[in-house]
């Protein structure tokens, strides 16, 4: 994977380098469960929450986002970090799952006062949630992005 990064970080103008973005794109996007704390305690809730989401159509439809932030972040000055790959995989997961889920039944879950938010704020709510080492953590990340209030 290492590899495959600096193979972008200096190659990814060339015209073949989309192929490795998204070869790694959909390695960094399965890997999120065993390498990317954060996404597994966003997970959670998502499990508690008793939504049905789609895990793996969501997952599917992350990879072409990860993989177009990867070439952004080649064509920038310097090398990509594996860990910042893996968080935008973790991000872009998160966000595919939002749309399938009850955004009261959430907030409510995690203590937060049910408001009404846009699909795309709370797609980013979620995603900056990936940050979170804990349950509380992932309430305190949501709350500071939708400007949301404690229940309790």
């Amino acid at each position: 994977m290492g590899e495959a990064l600096r193979h972008l970080d200096r190659y990814g103008s060339q015209p073949g380098a989309i192929v490795v973005a998204e070869a790694l794109a959909r390695f960094l996007v399965a890997r999120c469960q065993s390498h990317h704390a954060g996404w597994r305690v966003v997970r959670q809730v998502v499990v508690d929450s008793a939504a049905d989401a789609p895990w793996e159509k969501c997952a599917r439809r992350a990879v072409p986002q990860v993989a177009a932030d990867l070439m952004e972040l080649s064509a920038q000055e310097g090398n990509t970090p594996l860990h910042r790959a893996q968080h935008l995989a973790a991000r872009r997961r998160a966000e595919q799952i939002a749309d399938h889920l009850d955004q009261a039944a959430v907030l409510t879950d995690l203590g937060l006062e049910p408001i009404a938010v846009t699909d795309g704020r709370w797609r980013e709510a979620l995603g900056a949630a990936v940050v979170a080492r804990s349950r509380e953590q992932v309430s305190r990340a949501i709350a500071n992005s939708l400007g949301a209030a404690s229940a309790n």
